[in-house]
């Protein structure tokens, strides 16, 4: 469900907050036309997780009033390094089991609890397979850039990728495109194919200059590209044909230099910046605004549903407690008198029900006694609960490591996945799997991240049942 607003706006505010940097841009309709009116740029001095959220929204309200832009509907953009993605290959199912799906899969491929998270998702199809791209911010920080954005008098109607907003950077199916945009810190990476998008990550590659500053590795930052593009279904990848090099001028024309020949033999032309001399996040938050009001709400949505009107109405009723709780007084009366009387009732109506069958239940025991005398080896010794037990035991209390699943395959090979907080924390809780008399062949299949990391490993239980 999208939060449009009631009319139709003649004018909004693209907002963009990132690295320090607060940028906005007024785009109001003017004619047949949409143009824009005012821009401005300011260095924030606070975080935007300052625990002064009011002190915040006043210094966003002080660098908008002093350039003059008095509009107050805004479409912010998502800062890239927030955004979490997950691709999914759908079969042919209903709305419903696809729905289901989808749950499923943003349960095992997020490191949190998709309650936590607000997801938005892009569809998309090749000529033999449906996929969805699942995007996923988690909600705190979520309710603290809308917090932050009301505090200062602002009203979001929209929230979304920066970067899909530039022109061309999402493709109609069958011109896949993958644009890269350059920043101080490493880039952010979005392939569109099949009509939606494909991939969606940030790429950091850094090392400390010989003046001791934080610079982008472009050898590191060509590798992790490579990389990524071949982890993309080799259907969606044949269709991107184009890699657009968007922000700083100098790591264009290096990465140019380092991907030219992988460019080639991968079938994509490289195209550079149009305009190197303009900076990406002043046109991404003008395109924020010229497409919100030439499109409407985007499809990618980030902004929570809006409460129904009878859920406001129902919020509203509460309020009046003493109506309530008289009612309820009176309510929790009649059902206790009739629950009481029901009681009676059922307990009269088991009493007779057991009467009939009490024969037929003294056969089945004697029939089930003799079973489990020529069962031996009737198993009580719940293997299964012996096994997890075991690796409950040799993980940390303090959640520092934690498992999302345990496979168990056959009669003794085991795959556990899950997160870890750090490395150190994982080294330590293999270790003590290794110590485990029960446990042999412990081997690592996967580790992706940092903070937090995803693993995955196998080991085999040699133990008896009931260890």
């Amino acid at each position: 469900m999208k939060w449009n607003t009631r009319k139709r706006l003649q004018s909004v505010l693209g907002l963009s907050v990132a690295d320090g940097q607060l940028r906005a841009a007024q785009v109001a309709r003017a004619k047949s036309a949409v143009a824009v009116l005012k821009s401005t740029t300011a260095t924030l001095s606070l975080d935007l997780f300052h625990p002064e959220i009011e002190l915040i929204g006043h210094e966003f309200k002080n660098h908008l009033e002093a350039a003059r832009i008095r509009e107050r509907h805004c479409v912010v953009a998502i800062p890239a390094r927030w955004i979490m993605s997950q691709h999914t290959k759908v079969p042919d199912l209903s709305p419903e089991d696809t729905a289901s799906l989808l749950a499923i899969e943003a349960e095992k491929g997020f490191p949190c609890d998709p309650d936590e998270l607000q997801i938005a998702r892009s569809p998309h199809r090749s000529a033999e397979s449906a996929y969805v791209t699942q995007l996923a911010i988690r909600k705190d920080q979520l309710t603290r850039l809308m917090a932050v954005t009301k505090s200062a008098g602002l009203k979001p109607v929209s929230f979304l990728p920066g970067l899909a907003a530039l022109p061309g950077a999402v493709t109609p199916a069958g011109e896949g495109r993958m644009t890269l945009r350059l920043e101080p810190k490493g880039a952010t990476r979005l392939s569109s194919a099949g009509g939606g998008i494909a991939a969606f990550r940030t790429l950091e590659a850094t090392i400390d200059s010989e003046a001791g500053e934080n610079v982008v590795n472009g050898a590191a930052l060509a590798r992790e590209l490579r990389i990524t593009f071949e982890q993309v279904p080799a259907d969606l990848r044949r269709e991107v044909r184009q890699l657009c090099l968007r922000g700083d001028e100098t790591m264009a024309r290096q990465l140019e230099e380092i991907l030219g020949g992988w460019a080639r033999d991968a079938g994509l032309q490289i195209e550079r910046d149009p305009a190197p001399a303009r900076a990406v996040a002043e046109e991404i938050v003008e395109q924020l605004g010229i497409r919100y009001l030439k499109d409407g709400a985007p499809e990618l949505e980030f902004l929570p549903p809006r409460p129904s009107r009878w859920s406001r109405l129902l919020s509203g009723y509460s309020s009046r407690r003493l109506a309530v709780a008289g009612f309820a007084t009176a309510a929790a009366a009649v059902v206790a008198l009739g629950a009481f009387g029901w009681q009676e009732y059922r307990l009269w109506s088991l009493r007779s029900e057991w009467a009939a069958m009490a024969a037929q239940v003294k056969e089945l025991d004697a029939v089930t006694a003799r079973i489990r005398e020529y069962r031996p080896w009737y198993d009580t010794s719940f293997r299964n609960l012996t096994i997890m037990k075991r690796v409950v035991e040799c993980f940390p209390d303090n959640g520092s490591v934690t498992a999302k699943s345990v496979e168990i395959h056959g009669v003794a090979n085991i795959s556990v996945t899950g997160t870890a907080r750090d490395n150190a924390s994982l080294l330590r809780t293999l270790d003590q799997l290794r110590q485990a008399k029960e446990i042999t062949g412990l081997k690592i299949e996967q580790i992706r991240g940092k903070t937090p990391a995803q693993f995955t490993f196998t080991f085999r239980w040699s133990g008896n049942p009931g260890t």
